[in-house]
């Protein structure tokens, strides 16, 4: 169940993490630079995604089996 609320989370993380992507691109003037454009179009949907993996990981205590409540 962890492990399901832990994928579920992270994909979801998709929708904002290209949302703010796009949005940081068209405040920076739409960079067509290599290393910007890489940054902010794959740099920002990923670390969004990891944050939503990890967040979901931490949260989803209550369903370990170590849990002590």
């Amino acid at each position: 169940m962890r492990t399901l609320r832990t994928i579920i989370m992270g994909s979801m993380m998709i929708f904002p993490g290209l949302l703010l992507a796009l949005i940081v691109w068209y405040i920076s003037g739409k960079p067509e630079s290599e290393p910007w454009e890489t940054l902010i179009c794959n740099g920002i949907p990923f670390i969004s995604i990891v944050m939503g993996l990890f967040f979901g990981w931490q949260t989803g205590e209550e369903y370990s089996a170590t849990y002590e409540g």
